[in-house]
């Protein structure tokens, strides 16, 4: 469970990133959150490794905002 922990939070801080590049602008964490429909304090207990399952699906909202290319790099990276 922790091991999942860890690469969820590595996951979402990398899809947050690789949507910041995409979008050319900061995002803040609250920001982030309003995107994928959840509370501030919410999505910061996901980047925190709290709450797997909704994690998983805010990873899956995430996801869906970056080109397929870029899932593909992140998923290549994350299997390293």
């Amino acid at each position: 469970m922790l091991i999942l922990n860890m690469e969820l939070k590595k996951l979402l801080l990398t899809l947050h990133k690789t949507i910041e590049l995409q979008e050319m602008e900061d995002i803040s964490q609250e920001k982030m959150a309003k995107r994928i429909n959840v509370s501030h304090s919410t999505y910061r207990d996901y980047r925190r490794g709290i709450n797997e399952p909704m994690a998983m699906k805010a990873l899956l909202n995430m996801l869906n905002m970056v080109s397929d290319d870029e899932i593909i790099k992140i998923v290549r990276k994350w299997k390293k």
